[in-house]
């Protein structure tokens, strides 16, 4: 437990468990905003304990750079750096996802898939590069109709393995989803999420079908209105859209649930459970909701990092260790 006021460093000290463990950071898409301003570049290290061998793990920035060394040495491919350790990661800022736009939600489920996927990051990366190409050919003053037919291929064939793999994670974590959200409130209610795509029910063909049924509207737009960047995660509850009839406090405990299953799911894939991220969320439930949260939280073996502005409300009496936080200093 991280307990300080608003402003003191609570939330910068999870995301830098959060980057170093994923190399990205859950609140900006450029890792240089974590510099401090004024300064050059900044500096986060890990030493990290797992099944009695510890690997020290590193993460350099500067303006435009990231260097990567994982016990002392550069890390070539980087895909090798990954899957030492996992994490999951909780903010008061998910809490808005359910009523926010697509592109949150989307973001959100690809944070997931990345935990149980390590893969899915260059799979989402290469999308992204292509997607970008093809837009570029879209806005430029002749576009070229070859150049389109082959930026179509590609996007199809990464178009649709992205969205598959979403739509799996989606599968395997419904069950838990639904578990945890009982235990959270026992109310009786169901909840559940569903992922609506335009490609993942199809193959590259079809997607590629789609691409070219719209490159009319594509040009006139200069944006490619086809593919997983469109798609969109739909939280649901009884039956129903959540973000439409849900409160604000059945919201709350939806999200909450997703990331409890996200550890059950990824403890089975990984046979240890990740490393859990709670970043003042107590003060988000109502007492009663906070009481079955961690009642049932108890019952995890992940270590956890939860920061507050009050112990109190924290509900768990053993296997805790209670810090200060303040100024960006850490203090028994």
């Amino acid at each position: 437990m991280f307990v300080g006021d608003n402003g003191q460093g609570k939330t910068n000290l999870l995301e830098a468990v959060f980057v170093i463990a994923t190399l990205r950071s859950f609140r900006t898409a450029r890792l240089a905003d974590l510099i401090r301003f004024g300064s050059e570049g900044a500096r986060l290290g890990a030493r990290v304990l797992r099944q009695q061998l510890t690997r020290v793990y590193e993460v350099e920035l500067a303006q435009g750079s990231r260097k990567v060394r994982l016990d002392g040495k550069a890390v070539r491919p980087l895909g090798r750096y990954f899957g030492g350790f996992n994490v999951v990661v909780f903010t008061p800022e998910d809490l808005g996802l359910p009523r926010g736009s697509p592109g949150d939600r989307r973001r959100f489920l690809d944070r997931s898939v990345f935990n149980l996927h390590p893969s899915y990051l260059a799979l989402a990366g290469d999308y992204e590069k292509v997607l970008k190409q093809r837009n570029a050919v879209l806005r430029s003053e002749v576009p070229s109709a070859d150049l389109l037919e082959v930026y179509d291929d590609q996007l199809a064939e990464l178009g649709v393995a992205m969205a598959r793999t979403r739509l799996a994670f989606l599968d395997a974590i419904k069950p838990a989803l639904a578990e945890s959200f009982a235990a959270i409130t026992r109310t009786g209610l169901l909840a559940g999420a569903r992922y609506e795509s335009q490609v993942a029910a199809g193959d590259a063909a079809a997607m590629r079908a789609l691409l070219r049924a719209g490159r009319a509207r594509d040009l006139a737009t200069g944006a490619t209105h086809v593919g997983p960047h469109r798609d969109d995660l739909v939280f649901e509850l009884a039956g129903r859209v959540a973000g439409s009839f849900a409160s604000q406090g059945q919201l709350r405990a939806i999200l909450l649930a997703w990331k409890t299953a996200e550890l059950a799911v990824i403890a089975r894939a990984h046979g240890e459970p990740p490393i859990l991220l709670l970043d003042d969320v107590s003060s988000e439930l109502d007492a009663t909701r906070n009481a079955y949260l961690f009642e049932h939280l108890a019952q995890a073996s992940s270590q956890c990092f939860i920061t507050t502005t009050d112990g109190s409300h924290v509900l768990l009496d053993r296997d805790r260790v209670d810090y200060r936080l303040a100024n960006g200093q850490i203090s028994p």
